[in-house]
């Protein structure tokens, strides 16, 4: 192909990808995330090659489906409106946390119920354990301490 003829596809791509980008949102996907949290992402019409975008959703992981909107119809300028599924999510459902670090923080209570079982914690620093009946296991030593500790 000649050189002209290059640079006129390239503009025809470029141009396409500006329609695409002003007339609507589309859908793409997350192609890298850096360490530091910045996404690339692509999307079939684009001819530009993985673009930065920016994000309304803060757990976007690398290879989602996402909703893109481009800002002031630019295709340079991809905005992650949302993460695009193929179904709804059915009543029972696992949450699979994994991480390094998690960390669960409330303002004022945090609590966690299952049936008859439940753990509160609470901002004054009171924790209380529920349930029918509660088990503590350790392989080594199990201390139990408080400035009182009454049993019964």
């Amino acid at each position: 192909m000649s050189s002209s003829r290059a640079v006129r596809s390239s503009l025809i791509e470029v141009r396409e990808a500006w329609a695409t980008a002003r007339a609507s949102v589309v859908s793409g996907e997350v192609v890298r995330r850096t360490a530091d949290g910045e996404l690339f992402v692509d999307h079939p019409r684009n001819a530009l090659g993985p673009l930065p975008a920016r994000t309304l959703i803060e757990d976007v992981q690398e290879g989602a489906t996402v909703l893109l909107a481009f800002d002031q119809g630019n295709p340079a300028l991809p905005i992650i409106l949302g993460i695009l599924y193929d179904r709804a999510r059915a009543q029972s459902r696992t949450l699979h946390l994994k991480a390094s670090r998690i960390l669960l923080e409330a303002q004022d209570e945090l609590l966690m119920r299952c049936g008859e079982a439940a753990f509160e914690a609470r901002k004054d620093g009171k924790v209380q354990v529920k349930g029918r009946d509660v088990v503590s296991r350790a392989v080594r030593t199990n201390k139990v301490r408080g400035a009182t500790v009454l049993i019964n």
